[in-house]
């Protein structure tokens, strides 16, 4: 009997050695995802439903974290500069402007059940699959400050719930200037040469 409960004991240890945290991405109606009404229009405007996607990325809590920036031109590159961050979900605004309910997401094998991670969301409008697809069509785009959120413990007797990021999420906004591509260093350089060039023409005029 007693070697019975020891199995069943080093068992248990070894399914929560192994468990990892989870959460429910979801907002609510207090941190809302905003647009600007036009590319020519920075008032904001909650983002319509069906017209924009929310993904969210995490990383143990205390992981180095370098603030997004336009020269993150795919996700990749983001994932490159911050070692230990992971993407997660996709999903749309739906049901009401401004919401997105995505489904219950695993932070693993970053974050054991039940630890805290960090995170950020990003966002764009239109239907793109992807943040590499959103920023190569010049989508409006942005990312959210960072937020820190404990995560359930999907393993525990009884089981645990996911944590909602409702609980310590803060909205973001969507901006037609937003994270859009910048022109590279030869771009500056033939436009340099090309002012120079049409003022020696016009002196020799």
């Amino acid at each position: 009997m007693k070697k019975l409960l020891g199995i069943v004991a080093i068992s248990a240890l070894a399914v929560g050695a192994f468990a990892q945290g989870t959460i429910t991405f979801a907002n609510n109606a207090s941190e809302l995802v905003d647009q600007w009404t036009s590319p020519a229009n920075n008032t904001l405007i909650a983002v319509p439903v069906g017209q924009g996607e929310v993904q969210f990325l995490a990383a143990p809590a205390g992981t180095a974290f370098t603030a997004w920036s336009p020269s993150y031109t795919t996700l990749g590159a983001f994932l490159t500069a911050n070692p230990g961050w992971n993407p997660y979900g996709i999903t749309g605004i739906v049901g009401l402007a401004g919401r997105f309910v995505g489904t219950t997401q695993t932070v693993s094998p970053l974050t054991p059940a039940g630890g805290n991670i960090e995170y950020i969301t990003l966002g764009w409008t239109g239907t793109y699959t992807s943040y590499d697809a959103a920023y190569a069509a010049n989508a409006m785009m942005g990312s959210s400050a960072l937020f820190t959120s404990a995560t359930g413990n999907p393993t525990s007797t009884p089981t645990g719930t996911p944590a909602v990021l409702n609980a310590t999420y803060g909205g973001m906004n969507t901006a037609a200037t937003a994270l859009q591509p910048i022109p590279e260093p030869t771009s500056f350089a033939l436009a340099g040469l090309g002012l120079a060039a049409l003022l020696v023409f016009r002196r020799r005029n």
